[in-house]
């Protein structure tokens, strides 16, 4: 069967690295976001997804958009699917029609559950025990399709977004290559989504990985971080610039330390006090526009971060 897939970020690269090794599958096209400027010097830069089909010398196509887009539509027409994991813009309805068979989605929750954008963030953020990698039919409105396929994922307490990120690959590309061939083979049954459980998840904002230190417990603050680790960090205020807290720890305390100053500083760690009295311990940080640091070569640089008021 001939694939063209629509991807662009590490996971579905990583995930296409496997399928690349399955027999039954030809890969033909990529589609993928432009490539865009990043960093503070906005170097143009291409997506994984990109690099790893050019390694592999599959085509790679990447429209600024896909409304009214009469060209690339007919360059879809004779794919046998459409596999479409992280593209992050809304696919028209000219493209899930192209297939032969259908255009499909790889999800990161139990649908109809965290429908939308971030649903592993979500996952993580609200302390759940367990996510779910759905493989759907695409429809006209976003994550409403009927499921294909679904396997459970346990969520350990201290996984981050990433840790999940990485469950996935190593499920997700079998998961997907046993759900083609069962549509090829017509064996396999697939289900309505109850619309009476549907919730939603938006687009990460900068106000959810803000630390609001006048009301953010510890529970509040670890969630946020273990979710939007990596990318894209939690942060407070220093000096009218964003601190990214890289690398935290929260631990019990049995003081009345004043809330939200630096308290005591050990061999590794700076110690601050929560809004619910627990020890928020920081261990890597980096400024905006800076580099990332360990917490005292950041304080070797920083010495009035020692008195700071948030």
């Amino acid at each position: 069967m001939n694939i063209a897939f629509f991807w662009t970020w590490e996971f579905s690269k990583n995930i296409l690295q496997w399928i690349l090794t399955d027999w039954s599958i030809d890969v033909w096209l990529v589609v993928s976001q432009p490539d865009k400027p990043i960093w503070r010097k906005k170097i143009i830069t291409a997506t994984p997804i990109k690099k790893l089909a050019l390694e592999q010398n599959i085509k790679v196509l990447q429209p600024e958009k896909l409304k009214n887009n009469t060209d690339f539509f007919k360059q879809l027409e004779w794919f046998d699917f459409i596999v479409v994991v992280a593209y992050w813009k809304i696919v028209p309805n000219e493209v899930l029609d192209a297939p032969k068979y259908w255009c499909i989605n790889i999800h990161g929750s139990i649908l109809p559950v965290y429908r939308w954008a971030s649903p592993i963030q979500e996952a993580v953020k609200n302390w759940d025990s367990e996510t779910w990698l759905t493989i759907m039919y695409m429809s006209e409105w976003m994550d409403e399709g009927d499921i294909l396929d679904i396997e459970k994922i346990n969520i350990d307490k201290l996984d981050k977004t990433e840790d999940i990120f990485k469950k996935f690959e190593k499920i997700g590309s079998k998961l997907l290559i046993d759900t083609l061939n069962w549509i090829v083979d017509w064996s396999i049954k697939w289900q309505k989504q109850d619309e009476i459980k549907a919730t939603y998840c938006s687009k990460i904002s900068k106000e959810d990985w803000e630390v609001n230190i006048k009301s953010d417990t510890w529970k509040d603050i670890f969630n946020k971080y273990k979710a939007y680790s990596n990318w894209p960090w939690i942060y407070i205020y220093f000096k009218n610039k964003k601190l990214n807290l890289e690398n935290i720890e929260l631990i019990e305390n049995d003081t009345n330390w004043k809330v939200w100053e630096v308290i005591k500083i050990d061999k590794n760690n700076i110690w601050i006090i929560t809004f619910d009295n627990k020890i928020l311990l920081l261990r890597q940080v980096k400024l905006e526009w800076k580099k990332s640091m360990n917490i005292l070569s950041f304080i070797n640089w920083n010495k009035d971060f020692l008195e700071h008021k948030f």
